[in-house]
């Protein structure tokens, strides 16, 4: 019986080691900033050069007209920095500071990736999206956005921690009002949306379009 009992005192002492190990890299990772010098549009001091064309009324004329827009990731990126300038707002105000707002787009998803200073030190938050369009047996499309997992810092974390930083990507959709409407009137316009490696495509779909439909 006791030496039961020092083997589950053992098992107990190394868990709790382990256990212990993984907290400790979890919060290291957290706080070491992803790195962001793959991102197409954003120079190394976190700044874009001026955008050359104008993503607003790209995107206003996809929508009105039915046309098809490709946009890359350098433009949205140098876009996002020429249209936004943000900061840091609550209790943190003192101690973090906004860096910039920029997006990563990759083959069938992106990610929206938040830029900030923390006590001095770098520090990123960003979470993944996906748009998944199906076409329905009566020629229909539907278009589901999905919220995927994320990161704080370099460390992955779940879908459920969107509702942590949610308020950030609801600050984000207010900023750029104009742009987001446009998205929405494609999206109830049936446009077939891809995201590619570096690019994203919108391209009409008419009623009597072929139904094949490349998945995301």
């Amino acid at each position: 019986m006791a030496e039961r009992s020092k083997r589950f005192q053992s098992a107990v002492l190394l868990f709790a080691v382990v256990l212990l190990i993984f907290l400790f890299t979890a919060i290291a990772l957290s706080f070491l900033p992803q790195d962001l010098s793959d991102l197409e549009g954003r120079n190394e001091d976190s700044t874009a050069t001026a955008p050359q064309r104008d993503i607003e009324q790209v995107l206003k004329n996809a929508a009105e007209q039915g046309i098809q827009a490709t946009l890359t990731e350098k433009e949205v990126n140098q876009w996002l920095a020429h249209r936004l300038s943000g900061t840091q707002e609550g209790m943190l105000q003192n101690t973090v500071s906004y860096k910039g707002t920029w997006v990563r787009i990759k083959d069938g998803w992106v990610e929206f990736i938040f830029e900030r200073e923390a006590f001095n030190r770098p520090h990123t938050i960003a979470m993944s999206v996906e748009i998944e369009q199906l076409i329905e047996e009566n020629n229909q499309m539907s278009s589901d956005i999905t919220w995927k997992n994320g990161r704080l810092g370099q460390m992955p974390v779940p879908q459920g921690y969107l509702l942590l930083v949610m308020s950030s990507y609801e600050e984000l959709a207010t900023a750029m009002a104009k742009e987001v409407q446009s998205l929405k009137s494609m999206l109830r316009g049936k446009a077939v949306i891809e995201f590619a490696e570096g690019k994203v495509t919108f391209s009409p779909r008419s009623a009597n379009a072929d139904a094949t439909l490349k998945g995301f």
